[in-house]
């Protein structure tokens, strides 16, 4: 798996220039060899959509086009789906990731899933994740 954390300076930076903690909302999105975690801050990303938006300026094989009620839908290269998404809190310092909710336009995640495979995603081994989000959100 792949971690991209959107930040204010350029939208997208590698993971270990973004602040050590912060909170936002992020999408699951599985490409045909790659699956990908994209965090944005709160103060980046009003909706999912716009995640998933930014994401797709990025990747020269994809596009999107949001559709009439605000989502936005992937295409390009065939095999490419978003798989949910909801909200999270990054603690680099404590090595804490709390997911939880769901997104509107997406749909739930697998927080299962996520959490087996950044087990084994390269710099989040020893991350802990929680799957039922920081208490005040309980």
């Amino acid at each position: 798996m792949i971690v991209e954390v959107y930040t204010p300076a350029n939208d997208a930076e590698a993971t270990d220039s973004a602040p050590s903690e912060h909170q936002g909302k992020f999408v699951h999105i599985v490409g045909p060899q790659e699956e990908f975690l994209v965090l944005s801050p709160i103060e980046l990303t009003e909706y999912h959509a716009h995640i998933v938006q930014r994401f797709s300026r990025r990747r020269a094989d994809l596009s999107s086009v949001s559709t009439p009620a605000g989502d936005v839908v992937l295409f390009g290269t065939p095999g490419w789906s978003i798989k949910g998404g909801g909200r999270y809190r990054l603690d680099r310092g404590h090595r804490t990731l709390s997911l939880w909710g769901s997104s509107k336009a997406y749909g739930q995640f697998d927080g299962e899933h996520l959490r087996d495979t950044l087990k084994i995603t390269s710099g989040w081994e020893d991350f802990a994740v929680d799957l039922d989000g920081p208490s005040e959100h309980r």
